[in-house]
């Protein structure tokens, strides 16, 4: 949502808001989901702003200045860009329908051709290997155009007209064809991962070797012209027909868009579904004995009359609604729910570690060496404490004996003075 001080700024008009964004330029203008429709913002400064989602149809955008600024999403429908500078700004998915621009109007290639498209103002439909990615397409005529290796990823082309359209190995990865006309034309190798097709008339369409997992298949509408693989057949058939007591077994279903089928009663014994989307499917007394589901998404689906016997459930992805009667099965979902990664290795931490472990050993050196000094240094003091009493005593015997020089003793004196002097330290 907009910023309510900007969007009462901006409202009062290009001169107020120019001459208070020129005194806040560290401000980034956040007009987001705003509803500018019909204003007259000639010359305004929006540099950096964020104009996600806003409603600029037919605003007058002329000579403005929209450097960096954030447009993703936004409806130009209508909208006057003559000499409007947009270099560096996010256009994906912007409305371009009806909007005016002329040479002065600088923009990125890539958007520029999204324009031309939208606006029919190209006459030679060749688009091989460019990129218009996250464009919104809705409605487009590119039926009989070369789109052969283009990046399409995530393009909105819901109703649009690719009819007889060459897609050889073009990237249509997220890309939503919704109710999209694609009779007889050619998606040879083309990645189709996660594209929606519903809706989309497919009748003649050629998809052989093409990617599509996780495809949207449900309603698209095939006839005996659409050639496709066997596996991508299989499932817009369980999809569309349902699988009630149909023999699947050994079925090849991994990375399939299976969301909401029907698998009543059916034989699924040592099929592959493994990353399969299952939510909301209806599995009741369905046999998956031996059946990989490594990885798929059983959320809120009702396991409790389905075989699992010996099924492989390693990293399925469940939810609260996700229902087993057996409480093995559930202990299994449960521990295999989410797969354990191992724990990074923080090779500061381990440096820190290190490093107090040698800190530890040095204090324990330290204090073991600190202990023999003060250990040392006390055996020193007793020998010398006693050398001392030993020297008071043989003062005391030499004081007295030179005073009695009769005792018998007195000749031993200085052999006694002689050994003393050996034993006194150093540095004493």
């Amino acid at each position: 949502m907009a910023n309510s001080e900007h969007l009462a700024l901006i409202k009062q008009g290009v001169e107020v808001w120019n001459s208070w964004y020129k005194k806040h330029k560290r401000v980034v203008p956040d007009l987001s989901q705003a509803n500018l429709s019909n204003f007259n913002l000639r010359g305004v400064n929006l540099t950096k702003a964020n104009l996600k989602q806003a409603n600029l149809s037919n605003v007058d955008l002329s000579k403005s200045q929209l450097v960096n600024a954030d447009l993703s999403q936004a409806n130009l429908l209508g909208a006057n860009l003559n000499d409007t500078n947009l270099k560096g700004a996010n256009l994906d998915f912007v409305i371009f329908s009806r909007a005016i621009l002329n040479r002065q109007t600088t923009m990125a290639i890539k958007y520029l051709k999204v324009y031309e498209i939208v606006n029919s103002k190209i006459e030679r439909k060749d688009f091989s290997g460019i990129d218009l990615s996250n464009s919104n397409l809705f409605k487009v005529d590119l039926s009989n155009a070369e789109l052969s290796n283009t990046k399409l990823i995530n393009v909105n082309f819901n109703s649009a007209n690719l009819s007889s359209a060459y897609l050889y190995k073009a990237d249509l990865t997220g890309a939503n064809l919704q109710n999209a006309d694609l009779r007889n034309a050619y998606f040879s190798q083309a990645d189709l991962t996660s594209a929606y097709l519903g809706g989309a008339l497919c009748c003649g369409a050629y998809f052989k070797d093409a990617d599509l997992k996780f495809a949207h298949l449900k309603t698209a509408q095939f006839s005996h012209k659409t050639m496709i693989d066997l596996k991508w057949y299989s499932v817009w058939e369980i999809v569309n027909r349902g699988a009630v007591k149909k023999n699947l077994s050994g079925a090849d279903l991994s990375n399939a868009n299976l969301q909401g089928a029907n698998f009543e009663s059916a034989n699924l014994t040592n099929a592959k579904l493994s990353h399969a989307l299952l939510r909301h499917s209806n599995l009741k007394g369905a046999n998956l004995t031996n059946t990989d589901l490594v990885g798929a998404n059983v959320c809120g689906v009702d396991l409790n009359q389905a075989n699992l016997k010996g099924a492989k459930l390693k990293s399925v992805i469940s939810d609260r609604h996700t229902q087993l009667s057996t409480v093995n099965n559930r202990s299994q979902i449960s521990k295999t729910n989410v797969a354990v990664k191992e724990r990074p290795v923080d090779e500061t931490a381990i440096i820190s570690k290190s490093q107090a472990a040698t800190k530890i050993q040095t204090n324990e050196t330290s204090i073991k060496n600190k202990t023999k000094s003060k250990s040392k240094s006390g055996k020193n003091l007793v020998g010398i404490f006693f050398l001392g009493i030993i020297a008071m005593v043989m003062a005391a015997g030499y004081v007295f004996l030179s005073q009695n020089p009769d005792f018998p003793w007195s000749e031993k004196l200085e052999q006694w003075q002689k050994k003393l002097e050996q034993f006194k330290p150093a540095n004493l």
